[in-house]
């Protein structure tokens, strides 16, 4: 069976993910991550990929890149080989450490970024590995806090959709710790973005209304409360006008006088 074509360009942000050879962990001791993050840091450089965001798991790793200049694959092929000679010398093993290819998904930085970036510092949280995912060492989330300094990572993409100054830190602190659902169907094991149909339900129940209330308000307070449903779509998913309107049962006007009329 042959390989599905990868997915690649200039100036185009990418979801890796790569698991251990046949599920195997990949990293055994904190010398491993320490040694995997110093050829990240060093291949980064190498081949002039922003790491936007990662985590390290026992058995798996995710990075979340921007390659500016068509390389990820030789930067993946020289990352994972310079880690899988290392750690099969300092193991006493042969083989593969990681699986055979790794998994790539070209992602929008503005849209799928940030929920993308909140998926992967919740990692060792759902693993069940911390209870506050601060207190995992080996992502970048304590980067993105300002508890540490890290010059590879560049976490101000993300970050600048949280605000401005120092309060932007703790908006997106809220942001990972807290219980919304987003617009990417994490289940799945390709992630596709939910229908917009989804996303109105989930910005409902963010906001605490009834669904029937965003189709078919009656009267004035109900309509602000849908004005509420599509300044959420709009804000958090970044739904275009038109859609938001078919969505709703709009037109197209009224959507854009809802959002540029704002909720008073």
């Amino acid at each position: 069976m042959g390989w599905k074509i990868r997915q690649r360009g200039e100036d185009l942000y990418h979801h890796m993910y790569a698991w251990g050879n046949d599920r195997h962990p990949v990293f055994k001791h904190p010398n491993h991550y320490h040694k995997y993050l110093s050829l990240l840091s060093i291949h980064a450089k190498t081949y002039d990929i922003g790491v936007i965001a990662y985590a390290l798991m026992e058995w798996h790793v995710h990075l979340f890149i921007y390659d500016q200049r068509n390389s990820i694959s030789d930067f993946m092929m020289d990352l994972h080989g310079d880690y899988a000679q290392y750690y099969n010398r300092v193991t006493k093993r042969v083989g593969h450490v990681f699986g055979e290819r790794f998994n790539n998904k070209i992602v929008k930085c503005n849209i799928y970024g940030k929920w993308l970036s909140r998926y992967i510092h919740r990692q060792a949280l759902v693993a069940g590995l911390v209870r506050d995912p601060q207190d995992y060492p080996w992502s970048s989330y304590r980067i993105y806090l300002g508890y540490e300094k890290c010059t590879f990572v560049k976490p101000n993409i993300i970050l600048d959709q949280f605000g401005d100054g120092s309060k932007r830190s703790i908006s997106y602190k809220n942001f990972v710790e807290g219980n919304a659902d987003g617009p990417v169907d994490w289940s799945m094991r390709y992630f596709r973005f939910r229908s917009i149909s989804n996303l109105v339900r989930i910005a409902c129940a963010d906001l605490k209304i009834e669904p029937t209330i965003a189709m078919k308000p009656r009267g004035r307070q109900e309509q602000i409360l849908r004005s509420r449903v599509v300044e959420r779509l709009r804000k958090n998913y970044a739904i275009k006008a038109i859609d938001i309107a078919k969505a709703l049962g709009l037109s197209r006007s009224a959507i854009t006088r809802i959002l540029q009329r704002g909720v008073k």
